[in-house]
């Protein structure tokens, strides 16, 4: 099996497999490019180091998705799986700066696998960032495929806190000091339900699957939070309303 090793920063090395997966495929540049590396052709496995460009890119793209769809992901749903009236997930690797998003999610562009359904940009920035953006992406791509009609007519705070929130979970679980940034739509919700230190929110021990499931038939920000209390117990959740109203 061809396999490729990350090297990040000269410090840190993660091993991933070079090649294709079943529910996803990463691409490149151009209508029906796949993103790949060719290596010598040789006996046996082979390992290179990536150090930035665009090879890099790809390996990033390709392992937050190997994460969310094949590794631990504490119970979350996976994202839309490829299968008999299904189609396999692309991911497209845009190597160019977009100044207005450094990712997107397309439900509609998934139709008969052709187009991609997410488009990541700006390749330039640090793995770790780029990670999470993937996971965000990702994470509303599972979104859309829990609850299709929920997350088409769903409020912009839901859809993007929901996903924020993923991404914070998952990212660390391989970065453990990230921290994504909170503005807007983009709200810390997720986390200050799960972790509690924020220091503006009395609540606290809720896990990600608890507030997903809560998320599942729910568009708006009320609707979230009532679900949440009425489908958990926790000790803390008579301080929902109030964390909600912070945030929003």
């Amino acid at each position: 099996m061809v396999t490729i090793h990350v090297m990040e920063d000269l410090e840190e090395m993660q091993i991933i497999p070079l090649n294709g997966r079943y529910e996803f495929e990463v691409r490149k540049d151009g209508f029906l490019n796949t993103a790949g590396y060719g290596g010598p052709k040789k006996r046996g496995s082979w390992s290179i180091d990536i150090r930035n460009g665009e090879q890099e890119f790809f390996a990033t793209i390709f392992r937050a998705a190997h994460h969310y769809y094949y590794n631990n992901i504490k119970g979350l749903r996976r994202p839309p799986n490829n299968g008999v009236l299904k189609t396999q997930l692309k991911l497209r690797a845009v190597f160019e700066t977009n100044s207005d998003t450094n990712g997107s999610h397309c439900a509609a562009c998934r139709f008969f696998g052709i187009n991609s359904a997410i488009r990541i940009y700006n390749p330039t920035r640090n793995t770790m960032d780029l990670y999470g953006t993937i996971i965000h992406e990702l994470a509303h791509a599972s979104h859309w495929n829990m609850d299709r009609s929920g997350y088409n007519g769903a409020d912009d705070y839901v859809v993007e806190s929901w996903a924020r929130g993923v991404q914070w979970e998952l990212t660390r679980m391989v970065y453990s000091g990230y921290q994504p940034p909170y503005f807007n739509e983009y709200t810390g919700v997720v986390q200050d339900m799960i972790d509690g230190i924020s220091g503006v929110d009395q609540v606290s021990g809720y896990s990600i699957r608890q507030i997903e499931d809560a998320l599942d038939g729910q568009d708006n920000w009320n609707g979230w939070r009532i679900n949440i209390k009425n489908k958990h117990t926790n000790g803390t959740e008579n301080n929902l309303e109030a964390l909600f109203n912070i945030w929003k």
